[in-house]
């Protein structure tokens, strides 16, 4: 398995007050909780690489909501369904992944053996390093089903009996990343603007870091995830909906007034947010979010434009008339590119459209080089958790209060309340949640994972059924992609990697459908 053999930070978040080290071997650290407050840094840090580009590709593109209209075989690999196990974003996730997990690991066994600690703090930083842990298993086991799970300092890193893992079924790493969670949100600390007598909060100014909210809304996610396809665990329906709705009464989280606020660089302290991978350019660690995904230049001009990007991430057809006249998220994405002043040329006709979310105040360092945060887990995406879950246990009402809150802001600014359709039962208003789901939280990493939960046939009805433009002229005429045939049911989790294979004597098989 690939792992790390030292802790090492370069971190450039300087919400988290990290110190740049190098090559510290765990038994000359962790002499005291000083030194673990800076270890727990670097598995932010890790935490961080794993969020880059290849987490946006893996997770939004080759969805119901986003694939690629860029004609390059290279960049389309997860839109078109052509990547294999040699590539090399399935081969970054994997590793930083577990390079993530190992640096937790050491930060929670060293934590652990000191003695006259401050106990609260001790907790939190081992609290901080379960949740780390978690949120990097959730997206481990979501990707390639069943994956070593290592718990363990690997302290015999040359012996291969001890490094090289089994896989692991993925009702044990569920029931690991549960335990882990229900640790977190005992121990960590509040969010810096919430009070409470009995429990501490994080300093004021101090973001990036794991809370008590954080913990709980990431728990409700997992145990929806678990109750959804392929796990099929039916009470966890119940825990998703408890643990969302303790969220929500709690009231330490709010939606922001402005939708677009949120994935802006003035956003990252929105009290929407229960948890943002951070980034920051002048820390030498920067971010892909928003580069990638934002509008092509027009000309050479637009490259002046503060939200020029790539234009890697685009909308399908059907997701881009999904939405209801008026709805602000309309303009998450665009047909044009982006003129130097900022502004949409905008081309009617155009078959192209792009990701238009992430919003810049000021012009990127480069478009690989943002101060742009990873969006993980909002307050939005808590309260449609919650009215998933409540349409799963037949709590009607619950699911129509949950989305009125959400369309609100959407159609009308949160100023008079934008009512679901109350006609609207069974399966018939899941399928609307599941849209709701696309239109609130498009391009910020999810759309894969919430096509697969729905299960195998809307998987494929949805992506091998994808349509296209045929005529700019006329937008009406639409064909099957091209590349429709590629897409099998395999292809509901990405390969083990090859190195991985050919590294480890305990993984001999990939996934079905892979070599």
């Amino acid at each position: 398995m690939t792992l790390l053999l030292a802790i090492v930070t370069t971190s450039c978040h300087n919400e988290l007050d990290t110190v740049p080290l190098s090559n510290l071997a765990p038994e000359n650290f962790f002499n005291n909780l000083d030194e673990s407050e800076i270890a727990i840094n670097g598995v932010y840090d890790k935490i961080a690489e794993h969020y880059q580009q290849n987490f946006i590709y893996m997770s939004d593109h080759g969805s119901h909501v986003a694939t690629i209209t860029l004609n390059n075989p290279r960049l389309n690999l997860y839109g078109w369904y052509t990547f294999t196990n040699s590539d090399r974003f399935v081969t970054d996730t994997w590793q930083t992944g577990y390079e993530a997990i190992y640096r937790a690991n050491v930060v929670i066994n060293r934590v652990n053996q000191l003695e006259d600690q401050d106990e609260v703090l001790k907790n939190r930083i081992i609290a901080e390093a379960r949740f780390l842990r978690a949120l990097t298993y959730f997206n481990l086991v979501r990707f390639y089903g069943d994956v070593p799970l290592v718990l363990d300092e690997l302290l015999d890193l040359d012996n291969q009996e001890i490094t090289n893992k089994v896989r692991t079924s993925s009702s044990l790493v569920y029931d690991a990343i549960i335990d882990d969670l229900k640790f977190a949100e005992t121990h960590l600390y509040l969010a810096s603007w919430v009070t409470n007598p009995n429990k501490p909060s994080y300093e004021d100014g101090t973001t990036g870091r794991a809370t008590v909210g954080a913990a709980k809304g990431l728990l409700a996610k997992v145990y929806l995830t678990r109750a959804s396809f392929p796990e099929r665990d039916a009470a966890s329906y119940q825990l998703a909906y408890n643990k969302a709705k303790e969220v929500i009464t709690e009231a330490h989280y709010t939606l922001d007034s402005d939708y677009f606020n949120l994935n802006s660089l003035e956003g990252k302290t929105s009290q929407e947010w229960l948890f943002q991978v951070q980034y920051n350019v002048l820390g030498q660690q920067s971010s892909n979010w928003g580069g990638i995904q934002n509008p092509l230049n027009q000309g050479g001009g637009g490259r002046s434009a503060n939200d020029w990007g790539y234009g890697r991430v685009s909308p399908t057809v059907k997701f881009t008339n999904a939405f209801e006249d008026g709805d602000v998220r309309a303009e998450s994405f665009t047909k044009g590119k982006i003129n130097v002043d900022g502004s949409i040329q905008y081309n009617a006709n155009s078959r192209n459209w792009f990701s238009h979310k992430y919003r810049f105040s000021s012009q990127a360092l480069s478009r690989f080089d943002t101060d742009m945060n990873a969006p993980i887990l909002r307050f939005a995406d808590v309260l449609l958790i919650y009215a998933e879950a409540a349409a799963e246990l037949n709590l009607e009402n619950d699911t129509y209060d949950a989305l009125d809150l959400i369309l609100s802001r959407a159609q009308n600014g949160g100023k008079v309340p934008a009512l679901v359709n109350r006609s609207l039962t069974g399966n018939d208003l899941k399928e609307f949640v599941f849209w709701e789901r696309a239109r609130e939280l498009s391009f910020e990493g999810h759309s894969k994972f919430d096509i697969i939960r729905v299960g195998e046939d809307t998987f494929l009805a949805e992506v091998k059924g994808q349509i296209e433009t045929t005529k700019e002229t006329d937008p009406s005429k639409t064909r099957v992609v091209s590349w429709s045939n590629n897409v099998q049911p395999y292809h509901l989790l990405f390969p083990i990697p090859a190195a991985e294979i050919e590294s480890n004597s305990n993984i001999n098989t990939n996934n079905p459908g892979y070599n």
